[in-house]
Order: structure tokens, then sequence, then C-alpha cells
């Protein structure tokens, strides 16, 4: 088996489309397209559903794409123990929720890039959930802990939500003293639709049923 096809197989789970991790690799849409026919012969087995909207694993691609990621943690760790002394370099992407990252990630990661002159951070806040194993992340910060892929979770803190208002507002209303006095308040939420983790949706807790 080749490495550098399992690269390439890599780039096309991870993009989607053959198109993309062509220019992702730098190399000929109909080379990496040969090259994945290639491995797939190698191994007997057929790793994507090939349309033209773009790719996707199939079943025997989704048990390769554990084993390729394994290869692929393993060639980075032998290059790394090879050159102890070299500097952190390349592109890291780190996904997280939009206030997290705007308020407490953004205003520090100028120290760790200074450390690492060569090393380039991408700070995606928005909140979404984010594709490990298609590297649309490679660290994610989450509310809830993942619970699919071969992935490492930390835990890194406990966190409360709260209600808020403004003293004017106050000034005009009663303040509630049960959950139950919130009825009679105009409230400022969320879209149960577009709630990116369960945690989130507390009307459930404020106003049972």
């Amino acid at each position: 088996m080749n490495w550098d096809d399992v690269r390439i197989f890599l780039a096309v789970a991870r993009n989607g489309q053959i198109l993309a991790a062509s220019r992702t690799l730098g190399l000929n849409h109909a080379t990496v397209a040969r090259r994945l026919t290639a491995l797939e012969e190698a191994l007997g087995s057929s790793l994507f559903q090939r349309r033209t909207s773009g790719t996707e694993l199939t079943m025997q691609g989704e048990k390769f794409l554990t084993h390729a990621e394994a290869m692929e943690s393993a060639s980075l760790a032998a290059v790394e123990a090879a050159d102890a002394n070299s500097d952190i370099e390349g592109t890291v992407r780190i996904g997280a929720p939009d206030g997290f990252g705007v308020a407490f990630l953004a205003p520090r990661l100028h120290e760790l890039v200074e450390r690492h002159p060569a090393m380039r951070i991408e700070l995606v806040p928005v909140p979404r959930a984010f594709s490990l194993s298609r590297r649309e992340a490679d660290i994610a910060v989450t509310l809830e802990r993942p619970r699919e892929g071969r992935l490492v979770a930390r835990k890194l803190t406990d966190y409360s939500l709260g209600l808020y208002a403004s003293r004017s507002y106050l000034d005009l209303n009663e303040r509630p003293n049960k959950p139950e006095g919130l009825k009679n308040h105009a409230l400022v939420g969320y879209v149960e639709d577009l709630l990116y983790a369960s945690s989130l949706n507390f009307t459930s807790e404020l106003f049972p049923g």
C-alpha cells in the first residue's frame, strides 16, 4: 500500500470532493482520481460513492478512515521524534462557540503565535458542530462531550447559564422571584431549530409543558 495514496484518500474524505482535495494537495484532478482508484484496487474495496455533487464514504471507507488517520498520526509523530529541535509549524484550526472564541480565545492566541512564529492559527468562532474526522477543525471546544469518532476529549471547566435584565427594564417591570414569574416578561432567547447543543435548551426547564 502506498502511503501517498492513503494521504490522498484522507484529503478526499475530508473535503468531500475530488476537485477540492486536488486543490488542497496541489495535484491534478485526474491524478487524484487515478490514485484513489489505485488504492481501492489495492484494498479490493470501494471506499467512496462518487457522485457529480461530490464523494461519500462507503461503509468500507468509514472503516478504512480510522486506520488511515492512525497511519497519519504515526507518521507525524515519527517526523517530530526525528527532529526534536524543530519548531511547531503548520495550520491549526480551532472551532469554538462564538462567545468563548471571541471573548476568551482570541485575546490570548497571539501569545501562542509569538512562541511559535511558524504556526498559523485559524479561529472559527461560530455556533455549529465540527467534524474533526473531516478536519473541519483540528481542535473543537464544545459544550457537550463528543459521542462519536476516535477523539481525545477532556473537560475544560464547568459553566452556568443565567438570565439578565437591564436596570431600566426592571425599574419599569416587577422583578420575578420565581421562574413562573417570567411568563409576564418580554424574553430574548433563541431559535430552537438552530440550537447546536441540547444543554442550551433551557425553556423546557423554565416552562415545563
